[in-house]
């Protein structure tokens, strides 16, 4: 049975993140107030995708092609029949529909799913390599893709920390996590979480005061406070260790709402108009119901879907897991044949 805090952890990353993509819709320079808790939301909750990553490092990820192949039916169900209930049925629109993965329609997706397939190759790294070699990788990597980004605010690949790199970097913070456990008061945990997303709401709301604008360069996922903040959250969660087969259930979903997220938020719009409240003082508080009511309804259809054709969904994909198993050795032979050849003829 999967670790409840860790799952209501999962459950409060998907809800922050939520909460982002509903509040990035609106116009908040309208208001000092809603500017400045723009700036807090994107400091707190910035960090779910760094959690999210770090609990799947810290447990290691088990390569399964199945539950990939599941995984991407599932992307693929939801990004095609979001874009057919929107109307918009053109065939390159269908086309790149029924390849979100690829297409990196879902950046966290496309990232998650390739994380999968080098998750093998990191979990050997990190049971081999001594502790020393292991922590040099780790501040190497650090200092190229967050200190170096944090101080200069320009990162090397140039996504902010959204890509496969920062993923595998975060992913071995996880391992080490997991290899050499760390263990503190549960009070320094919050109040290191809590000073770090202060610090964050600070330093972007003195630089968007100063330009005009609203920034939230320090509260990026390559961020070295995001990363600091988020493993302050992962351990303070750590610490609460207990069993609720109802938050193990609703957190099976989280990988759902990902997906359902914009979809759910793009049909609630012109009945919501959440977006015309930039200037109310309550926005926070709208938007925190809203995203609550984006993530009980992605719960709720990807429970209906699980029961139904999810079930097929399944079956197709341990039947083409199968057939890759079989597949695979021969083409890999032939692989093999044809660099020998290449290499005879050089």
């Amino acid at each position: 049975m999967r670790k409840s805090n860790f799952e209501l952890l999962r459950l409060f990353c998907i809800f922050g993140i939520v909460v982002m993509h509903a509040m990035g819709n609106i116009d908040t320079s309208l208001s000092v107030w809603n500017t400045e808790s723009h700036i807090f939301v994107n400091a707190l909750f910035n960090t779910g995708v760094t959690c999210f990553i770090l609990i799947s490092g810290y447990f290691g990820i088990k390569f399964r092609l199945e539950k990939l192949i599941e995984m991407d039916f599932m992307v693929i169900f939801y990004t095609v029949a979001g874009v057919a209930v929107r109307g918009d049925l053109k065939a390159k629109e269908l086309i790149l529909a029924c390849f979100p993965i690829i297409t990196r329609h879902y950046w966290f997706i496309s990232c998650y799913f390739a994380l999968c397939f080098l998750a093998p190759l990191l979990n050997a790294l990190a049971e081999k390599i001594k502790k020393e070699n292991f922590e040099r990788l780790l501040v190497t990597m650090l200092l190229l893709f967050s200190v170096i980004p944090t101080i200069t605010t320009y990162d090397i690949m140039q996504d902010s920390g959204k890509g496969l790199v920062d993923f595998v970097m975060i992913y071995l913070i996880g391992r080490y996590l997991s290899k050499y456990p760390v263990r503190l008061q549960k009070k320094r945990l919050g109040m290191g979480a809590v000073s770090l997303v202060l610090l964050i709401f600070i330093l972007d709301s003195v630089r968007t005061q100063i330009n005009g604008v609203l920034y939230s360069t320090f509260s990026r996922d390559c961020s070295s406070f995001i990363i600091m903040a988020s493993v302050c959250i992962f351990l303070w969660f750590k610490e609460f260790e207990f069993s609720s087969r109802l938050i193990n259930r609703i957190a099976g979903n989280v990988l759902a709402v990902t997906v359902l997220d914009e979809h759910i938020q793009y049909f609630l719009k012109p009945y919501t108009g959440i977006e015309q409240f930039g200037n109310n003082k309550l926005l926070l508080l709208l938007v925190l119901g809203y995203a609550a009511c984006v993530v009980i309804i992605a719960v709720g259809i990807n429970e209906i879907r699980k029961a139904t054709i999810g079930k097929t969904g399944q079956r197709c994909a341990a039947r083409l897991a199968v057939k890759y198993n079989r597949v695979l050795p021969v083409f890999v032979e032939k692989i093999k044949k044809l660099a020998g050849w290449f290499i005879e003829g050089v």
